[in-house]
């Protein structure tokens, strides 16, 4: 009978080492996968900013001139950043825009799929990874001509894509990063941080055109009201206005948003 019990002990340790390794494994592929989608989606999106993007020289400081002289036209104002439109294109027709947000990891390409799963799970370049891309609204037009346009982004463990909007909810971190910047191919536009909150994913902020401007006032004024903070940022039912998503972690569902007002360049 001893001998029948530690036989039996014997197999039922067997089993559970088995078991442990199985799940060890197991556990060690996913950290593996995970670790690996975050590093190609950095080295994708690194080479992109390679690729396509240059940094702006600042302006230099213009003499006094000693003599009158006739006054030139100011120089278009585009921006920190440029972005090669044409050649980044040619990669993928569905990109419509650029946001670039100063001294953040923020600087990406925005894709405009024909629905809103694909680019949750693909990058530019068509490949699935859990980083997808940022990405606008199918319903969403283009050329911003909608009341509220709305980007979507993941809230990446690495900091990465959305990720970094949540710092709006730190003290003093709106002032530090008043704007970020789009830009398409024939606009480049800065975006003004007028509201920021948690909200739920089935959320009115989504709404993206009104059928009157009082409408439209009445949803501007809501939002306000819901903001972690006084922006001080007028925005008025004339305006265009831009939401910028991304998951949360309060509760089921939850988003973070940052509301911004589109101000041409």
């Amino acid at each position: 009978m001893k001998t029948f019990l530690r036989a039996l002990w014997r197999g039922l340790l067997v089993i559970l080492c088995g078991v442990f390794l199985g799940v060890f494994i197991f556990a060690g592929y996913q950290l593996y996968n995970t670790f690996y989608g975050y590093h190609a989606a950095a080295k994708e999106y690194d080479n992109l900013n390679q690729q396509f993007v240059s940094a702006q020289p600042t302006p230099e400081a213009t003499p006094t001139p000693t003599v009158e002289v006739v006054e030139e036209t100011p120089p278009v104002v585009s921006g920190p950043i440029s972005v090669d439109f044409n050649s980044l294109l040619s990669q993928n027709s569905q990109v419509v825009g650029w946001i670039y947000s100063p001294d953040t990891v923020i600087s990406y390409p925005v894709l405009k799929g024909g629905d809103n799963e694909y680019y949750l799970h693909h990058t530019l370049n068509g490949t699935e990874n859990a980083s997808g891309s940022i990405f606008m609204d199918a319903v969403c037009e283009p050329d911003l001509s909608g009341d509220n346009t709305i980007l979507y982004g993941h809230h990446m463990n690495n900091g990465s894509m959305f990720a970094s909007l949540a710092n709006y909810k730190q003290e003093g971190y709106l002032e530090q990063h008043p704007v970020l910047y789009y830009y398409t191919p024939d606009q480049v536009y800065m975006l003004q941080v007028f509201a920021c909150f948690v909200t739920g994913g089935d959320s009115d902020v989504y709404a993206f055109n009104f059928a009157t401007r009082d409408q439209f006032q009445e949803f501007i004024n809501r939002m306000y009201s819901r903001s972690n903070f006084d922006s001080g940022v007028q925005v008025t039912s004339s305006d265009h206005i831009m939401t910028l998503s991304t998951c949360s972690y309060e509760y089921d569902d939850a988003r973070y948003v940052v509301l911004c007002k589109i101000v041409p360049m």
